[in-house]
């Protein structure tokens, strides 16, 4: 059986098979990270259509669905409302930031755009502070206005 030989629970097995229903585009996003899986389960009840227009508004609002989102989806296409204008709408929503985000990144939550992820906050720090360990951005010291 095929839960004996992976190791991995029949729920999960289904899941997997599940991705098979999405257009490349996603599928290359779920491989690449760009989306997790479990909303990636959730986007393959959409239609390619559906699917496509969703790629579309991740790639102009520079997002990842999140669960919710795409929980929402798929309710909006199973009762048969859902349209390439909600999904659009629904995917340029400002994320609230997670109950779950580490302390050190909300001390520093103010100084980022509001849709920005904890990764993309994470991303730009660790950028500027590659940028100054090889001099290309001078550190400001606490003196100068910068309050711990």
């Amino acid at each position: 059986m095929l839960v004996e030989q992976t190791g991995e629970s029949k729920n999960q097995i289904f899941r997997l098979i599940r991705l098979t229903e999405l257009i490349c585009t996603l599928l290359d996003k779920v491989d690449t990270k760009q989306l997790a899986f479990n909303p990636a389960v959730e986007l393959s009840y959409l239609s390619q259509t559906e699917q496509t227009a969703v790629v579309a508004a991740m790639d102009n609002h520079a997002i990842k669905p999140s669960l919710s989102q795409a929980v929402r989806l798929k309710k909006l296409k199973q009762s048969g409302e859902l349209t390439v204008e909600l999904i659009d709408t629904i995917l340029a929503e400002v994320k609230k930031p997670s109950i779950d985000e580490p302390k050190e990144t909300e001390r520093y939550r103010q100084y980022f755009p509001p849709d920005y992820t904890q990764a993309q906050m994470e991303e730009t720090i660790i950028s500027l502070l590659r940028g100054w360990q090889m001099g290309y951005v001078k550190p400001v010291a606490l003196s100068e206005g910068v309050s711990a």
